[in-house]
């Protein structure tokens, strides 16, 4: 099984930091090719399938989904009682964050 940091791709917020940490400024490449956030998204898709088709018949059902997300729920839901507080979710987001920020500055030339 993945490590934690591996699966919180595969979460909500793992999936929207996917889409809001793209270049929004460039444009798509002409003639089709793949961008970076396809490439991004490819390997989003994959840490997801490897974490959640646990029969590995290549497709993810509704049973195996549910399974990841009530793990999910349990690894935000520090204190046990049933429900996730903005402080949870932030305490979970926050490590994450910091790592796709500390990512994209070593990718970013200094100007």
């Amino acid at each position: 099984m993945e490590n934690n940091s591996d699966l919180s791709c595969c979460s909500a917020h793992g999936l929207l930091r996917l889409h809001l940490c793209a270049d929004t400024n460039t444009p798509p490449p002409r003639g089709g090719g793949a961008t970076e956030l396809d490439s991004r998204m490819e390997h989003a898709i994959d840490m997801m399938f490897r974490a959640m088709d646990t029969d590995h018949d290549g497709k993810i059902s509704k049973k195996e989904w549910m399974a990841f997300q009530e793990k999910e729920f349990g690894r935000i839901n520090k204190s046990g009682d049933g429900f996730i507080t903005r402080d949870e979710m932030r305490a979970h987001m926050k490590e994450p964050m910091r790592q796709e920020q500390e990512q994209m500055r070593r990718r970013t030339p200094p100007q």
